[in-house]
C-alpha cells in the first residue's frame, strides 16, 4: 500500500511541475511576443496591438454548440440564413455590407467583419471563397480573409492574433502573427478578379488555401495548418477584412464555388434551400387556414374540448350561420325579382343571370360565376349618330328643328279651330227651342 501511495504521489507531483512548466513557457512566450513588438512595431501598431489584447482579454470567445435558434434558422432559410454583420462601432461610411455578402470597405484604416453564425461542425469540411471584386489601390490596400474566433477585434485583420488565420492579399499567410515577415511571400499574390478559398476539416482542425479553383502548395512554410481547434469549444467563423477601399463578394455555398470539388462535395455551410414549411396558398377570400390546433383533428374531438367553451356554444354558432344564410338568400331573390321588374318595365329585352358567387373574384368568361349583367347582342342599344360639328349640319339641324316646331304649332292651331266648330254645333243642337233666345 505504501508502494501504491508514494507512486501517486510522484505521479502528482509530476503532473504538477508540467502544468507549472507549461504556465511559465506561455507567460514567458507573451513576454517575448511583447518585447518583440515594442521593438518591431511603431507607435501606431503598438497602440493597436495592445488594445487588442486587452480586447481579447475583456471579450471571451463564444463557445458550445450552435444555439436552438440558429439551428432552426439554417433549417428554415438554408444558406439564406448567414450573412456578415459589421460591428456596431463601424458606422456605414466605414463598411458597408450589401446582399448578406457583398463587403464594401471605404476608409484606410484596418477594420473587419464576420459572419452571424459560426461554422456548424456537423460536415467533414466546410469552404467557403472570396473574390476581390474591386481594388483600386493594389500596392497600398491589404485584404485579409481567414477564420477566427468572435468576437474578434473589429479594428484589426485576421491572422494578427490568438486563434486566428488568414491568407493575406500581399501572398502571406498568417496564423498568429502580428508581426512583419523577413522571408519571401509563400502564396502567390492577390489583384482585382481572384477567388480566395478557405477550407476547414472539423475532425483534424486542418485549414488549406485555394487560389482560382487550385490549392495553394504550403509546403515552403511546413504545410497545412492543423490542430486549429479552439479551448472548450470555441466557436469559429469566416472573417474578412481590409485597410482600403475595396469590395469582396463571399460565396459561402449560395451559388457554385469555382474550386470543383467543393461543388462535387457540397462543402457549402448550408443547403441552398431550406426545408422550412411553404408559405400558403392564397386562394379565394376566407378560403385558406392559416393556422390549426395541433390537438383538434376532426368535429368529433371537440368533445374533448367542452370545457373551453360556454353550455350551447356551438349551437348558437351553427343558428347564427343558418339565419345569416337565410338572410342573404332572401335579400338575394328580393334584389333578383326587383331587377327583373325593371327590365320588364324598359322592355328592352335584356335578363340578368344572378348566381351566388365570392364577390372578390371575378371571371369573365363564365357563365356561373358572375353577379354583373350579362351583355349580348340582343341587350346592346342601338347607337346613335354621333353629333356633326360642321357649320353646314348646324344649319341644317337648325332648320328641321325650326320646321318640326312650325308643323306643330299649325297642327295644334287647325285641332283648336275643329274643336271650337264642333262645341258650338252640340251646343245649338243641344239647345233645342230655346235656340231663337240666341238669335234675338
Amino acid at each position: 500500500m505504501l508502494a501504491i501511495t508514494s507512486l501517486f504521489f510522484i505521479v502528482g507531483i509530476i503532473i504538477y511541475f508540467l502544468r507549472r512548466s507549461q504556465k511559465v513557457s506561455e507567460d514567458e512566450l507573451q513576454r517575448e511576443e511583447e518585447n518583440q513588438a515594442y521593438l518591431e512595431l511603431n507607435s501606431d501598431e503598438q497602440e493597436l496591438y495592445f488594445q487588442s489584447k486587452d480586447y481579447l482579454q475583456n471579450n471571451p470567445y463564444f463557445v458550445g454548440d450552435l444555439s436552438a435558434s440558429q439551428n432552426l434558422s439554417i433549417q428554415e432559410k438554408g444558406i439564406s440564413a448567414f450573412e456578415f454583420v459589421k460591428d456596431a462601432m463601424l458606422t456605414f461610411n466605414d463598411l458597408l455590407v450589401v446582399n448578406k455578402t457583398e463587403l464594401n470597405f471605404f476608409k484606410n484604416f484596418e477594420c473587419s467583419t464576420q459572419t452571424n453564425i459560426p461554422i456548424p461542425m456537423k460536415n467533414e469540411v466546410y469552404y467557403f471563397e472570396s473574390k476581390i471584386y474591386s481594388l483600386p489601390n493594389p500596392e497600398e490596400t491589404l485584404i485579409a480573409i481567414g477564420l477566427s474566433i468572435k468576437p474578434y477585434p473589429w479594428f484589426r485583420l485576421p491572422g494578427r492574433h490568438a486563434q486566428s488565420v488568414s491568407y493575406d492579399s500581399n501572398g502571406y499567410r498568417r496564423y498568429n502573427q502580428p508581426f512583419r515577415f523577413t522571408n519571401e511571400p509563400p502564396f502567390p499574390k492577390l489583384a482585382e478578379g481572384d477567388v480566395v478559398g478557405v477550407g476547414y476539416r472539423t475532425r483534424s482542425g486542418t485549414i488549406f488555401f485555394t487560389r482560382n479553383g487550385k490549392k495553394v502548395s504550403e509546403t515552403k512554410i511546413g504545410g497545412h495548418i492543423r490542430n486549429f481547434k479552439i479551448k472548450n469549444h470555441g466557436q469559429i467563423f469566416p472573417t474578412v477584412g481590409a485597410n482600403n477601399i475595396c469590395s469582396v463578394h463571399v460565396n459561402l455555398g449560395q451559388r457554385g464555388f469555382v474550386f470543383i470539388e467543393g461543388n462535387v462535395k457540397n462543402w457549402g455551410y448550408a443547403p441552398i434551400e431550406g426545408t422550412g414549411p411553404s408559405p400558403p396558398v392564397y386562394n379565394k377570400f376566407n378560403s385558406d387556414i392559416l393556422l390549426e390546433r395541433s390537438e383538434v383533428g376532426d368535429d368529433d374531438d371537440f368533445s374533448d374540448r367542452e370545457n373551453d367553451f360556454p353550455p350551447d356554444f356551438w349551437t348558437s354558432v351553427k343558428n347564427g350561420e343558418e339565419a345569416n344564410n337565410n338572410n342573404n338568400n332572401n335579400e338575394e331573390e328580393e334584389e333578383e325579382e326587383e331587377e327583373e321588374e325593371d327590365d320588364d318595365e324598359e322592355g328592352k329585352g335584356r335578363h340578368s343571370v344572378f348566381i351566388n358567387q365570392d364577390k372578390f373574384s371575378y371571371n369573365a368568361y363564365s357563365e356561373a360565376n358572375s353577379n354583373d349583367e350579362r351583355i349580348t347582342l340582343n341587350s346592346l342599344v342601338p347607337p346613335h349618330k354621333p353629333p356633326s360639328y360642321n357649320e353646314e349640319h348646324i344649319k341644317r339641324d337648325e332648320r328641321e328643328e325650326e320646321g318640326e316646331d312650325g308643323d306643330e304649332v299649325v297642327a295644334v292651331e287647325e285641332g283648336e279651330d275643329v274643336e271650337e266648330e264642333e262645341e258650338t254645333e252640340t251646343g245649338i243642337a243641344s239647345v233645342g227651342p230655346s235656340s231663337s233666345l240666341f238669335k234675338t
